[in-house]
């Protein structure tokens, strides 16, 4: 799990992390700029700063789904583990 507070730290997350680019010569980019671009933007959260974590697809799909926390669910959560909102 990550905190990503602006665009320019999911961009440098998405890449060097999640991705595994780091613009090395010894380890170059299967994708294009153009191609980097397109995922970057298709893989952006809606809004910042959120959460977001890696969820595993199962063993046949072979991929990992992006899964982002926004501050408005986050205070739900915390409402919800303060035992606000609960009717005993």
């Amino acid at each position: 799990m990550k905190v990503l507070t602006d665009k320019p730290t999911f961009e440098k997350w998405f890449v060097e992390d999640y991705l595994n680019i780091n613009h090395n010569p010894l380890n170059p980019s299967i994708l294009t700029d153009e191609e980097l671009g397109v995922a970057i933007s298709e893989s952006a959260p809606e809004s910042f700063p959120c959460l977001v974590f890696v969820e595993a697809q199962d063993i046949f799909s072979g991929g990992n789904q992006l899964r982002y926390v926004y501050k408005d669910q986050v205070r739900l959560m915390q409402e919800l583990l303060e035992g606000k909102g609960f009717t005993h």
